[in-house]
């Protein structure tokens, strides 16, 4: 072998080790996204209890839930898209008895018989955390609104994968929702099964592009009006802080994330 063919494969090996650490730090190319441009989404959390069909029984608690957005967070910052809890719900699951006897008969569209229909509202996500089900979850339809995750979720670790399957199976269906299909890559986001978190440019563009196709889809700027103004309102603080929460994670040192991240700390102190 030439010295020039070893130095070529010496080159491609390097070129090839940084590709891969640039996956495992979420990298997806050359977008990048000022504070300004990040696009703030609501989420509406539900954990379904159930006292009748075991399966249906979430074991989720708070807490659980905010680090599980944090992370799902950490996910889709690439993009410049953040979540905030619009409110997190433990509630009582629809036709358990039903969805108990079904047993085996039971198919993935059962599962919109189960949600709590007072709590279901169409400007905004949903995700529901029931304890079992086939897949680690499902988007019924592909819409927004019928995201299921079971709390058993489990994945197969692929380089620069995410450590919890929660926040990946969430962040995954909430792709779907944003209208990205499957892909094959194992360490795209958009993966089946696996611990992959990446996203490349042209997915990033058409979530962000369906983002904003959507009226109550938050600028910072109005997100932060909003949250000063629910602030302000002794009932409204709790929804507050989730808006603060988000806010908190824009780049930079603006204004905007500088008096989030004040306000998400003073809420949180007042908690403990």
């Amino acid at each position: 072998m030439s010295i020039s063919s070893r130095y070529f494969r010496l080159a491609v090996f390097l070129l090839t080790v940084g590709l891969v650490g640039a996956f495992s730090a979420g990298a997806r190319g050359a977008l990048g996204f000022e504070a300004p441009e990040h696009r703030l989404l609501p989420l509406r959390i539900h954990l379904l209890r159930a006292t009748e069909s075991p399966d249906l029984n979430c074991k989720l608690q708070t807490a659980d839930v905010l680090r599980v957005l944090g992370k799902v967070n950490g996910i889709w910052k690439q993009a410049g898209i953040l979540f905030y809890a619009e409110s997190i719900r433990s509630e009582k699951a629809a036709f358990q008895a039903f969805y108990q006897q079904l047993g085996a008969n039971r198919t993935l569209e059962h599962l919109q018989q189960v949600r709590p229909r007072h709590s279901r509202d169409e400007k905004m996500f949903h995700a529901y955390y029931i304890h079992k089900m086939g897949p680690n979850g499902v988007i019924l339809g592909g819409k927004y609104e019928l995201i299921f995750v079971k709390d058993t979720a489990r994945l197969r670790a692929v380089p620069g994968g995410i450590d919890e399957p929660l926040p990946r199976v969430t962040a995954h269906e909430i792709g779907h929702g944003l209208g990205l299909p499957h892909r094959q890559d194992l360490v795209n986001l958009m993966a089946s099964g696996t611990t992959g978190i990446s996203l490349n440019d042209r997915e990033i563009r058409r979530a962000r592009a369906t983002a904003d196709g959507w009226d109550w889809t938050l600028s910072p700027e109005k997100a932060a009006a909003r949250a000063d103004k629910l602030w302000g309102a002794e009932d409204g603080k709790p929804s507050a802080t989730e808006l603060y929460r988000a806010l908190a994670l824009l780049p930079g040192e603006g204004e905007i994330a500088r008096r989030a991240r004040q306000r998400r700390a003073k809420a949180e102190v007042g908690k403990s």
